[in-house]
């Protein structure tokens, strides 16, 4: 149970999101926590000021259920957002007059009966997952979408392109290589582009081979993106969380390629520990949120996070000039995850092997 002093400061402090005319039976969500809806619900109250998810699947009158569909909200002290379902096009939206809103303020005590109290004991464990995140964050990689959905959108679209390079192989993935297809804009995030271009403009031979295993040019560019580093770290954490809780496949992909290129930034190591330490302390968080198989790929059985891990903690372990700060925490995360989920940084990758090859002997 709630202390009741805490109780009475967050209903007198926390914000209030009123959900009108949400079909009966619907999933409503916020951060970890969602409800089915009854006759009575309108909404949620006592919500701590910050950032938070909201999402929702709507049920027909037959009972199925519509993807989930979210958003994130920047919810000030005292805050009170009001949406409305609209059943034309089956999305919650924004079309309360200032009026209505005024009427809803006012009858808050009236209403709470009607209100579903935010999980506060959950509160701890989103601050540590949506830290970084802002409401400029927010604003950049919503700026694109009319709706965020379970499953993003495809049109047809004509190839443009013979195909990708080696290094963008490694950079994207088999779903981003269907060249025929693009995401619907009405519905695809506006993440942060993976630049083309993986060396610098004049680079040598040497150059090249260099940056194409280290990715921090790569990383340096999309932290030109930003105002601040931490920012695209924000953007760490909203895909995250747009997969773990708004099942948004899209964001789990450019999930794994962020993950990629923070762990193959070997300059970066050097040039930047504070960004890499803050990267491994995200990172932790969100590992202690996942089962552990929850990255092995169904078709080839192989762990891409395993082999990404890998690089990570050679480059930091293994390069003596490193901040011992930085290797202190590497190491601590890398005790982590091997215990956490049996992974074995120790063995030798099947792509560096020795081959064994057997030969036959001829017939006397």
């Amino acid at each position: 149970m709630m202390d009741e002093r805490l109780a009475n400061k967050l209903f007198e402090e926390g914000a209030f999101l009123f959900l009108l005319d949400i079909p009966i039976g619907s999933e409503v969500g916020i951060d970890f926590n969602c409800w089915r809806t009854a006759e009575k619900f309108k909404g949620i109250k006592m919500i701590p000021p910050g950032v938070h998810y909201i999402y929702y699947s709507a049920v027909d009158k037959q009972g199925c259920v519509a993807p989930r569909t979210g958003f994130f909200y920047n919810f000030n002290k005292k805050d009170v957002v009001v949406r409305r379902w609209n059943p034309e096009i089956e999305e919650v939206i924004d079309n309360c007059s200032h009026e209505e809103t005024e009427v809803l303020k006012a009858n808050l005590k009236n209403l709470d009966k009607h209100l579903g109290p935010y999980p506060f004991e959950m509160w701890k464990k989103w601050l540590s997952l949506s830290s970084k995140i802002t409401a400029g964050v927010i604003r950049k990689i919503e700026a694109a979408p009319t709706k965020v959905t379970t499953s993003t959108e495809l049109v047809q679209t004509p190839v443009v392109n013979p195909g990708p390079s080696v290094k963008e192989k490694v950079l994207y993935s088999d779903d981003q290589l269907l060249a025929s297809r693009q995401t619907n804009p009405g519905t695809a995030l506006n993440f942060t582009e993976i630049p083309k271009n993986f060396y610098p403009k004049g680079s040598n031979a040497g150059d090249i081979t260099k940056y194409s295993m280290d990715t921090s040019f790569v990383l340096e560019q999309m932290l030109s993106l930003w105002e601040s580093p931490s920012e695209l770290l924000a953007e760490l954490q909203m895909v995250f969380l747009y997969f773990v809780i708004g099942q948004v496949y899209s964001a789990f992909e450019h999930w794994k390629h962020l993950i990629n290129i923070f762990c193959s930034a070997d300059e970066m190591v050097i040039k930047n520990p504070s960004l890499i330490l803050d990267f491994i302390g995200d990172l932790y968080f969100q590992m202690q949120e996942v089962p552990t198989d929850f990255f092995v790929d169904i078709i080839s059985s192989e762990n891409f996070l395993v082999k990404t891990l890998r690089v990570l903690f050679t480059n930091v372990l293994e390069n003596y000039v490193a901040d011992p700060q930085l290797k202190k925490r590497t190491l601590q995360f890398k005790q982590f995850v091997t215990q956490r989920f049996q992974w074995d940084f120790e063995a030798e990758p099947d792509d560096e092997a020795p081959v064994v090859v057997e030969m036959m002997e001829n017939d006397m």
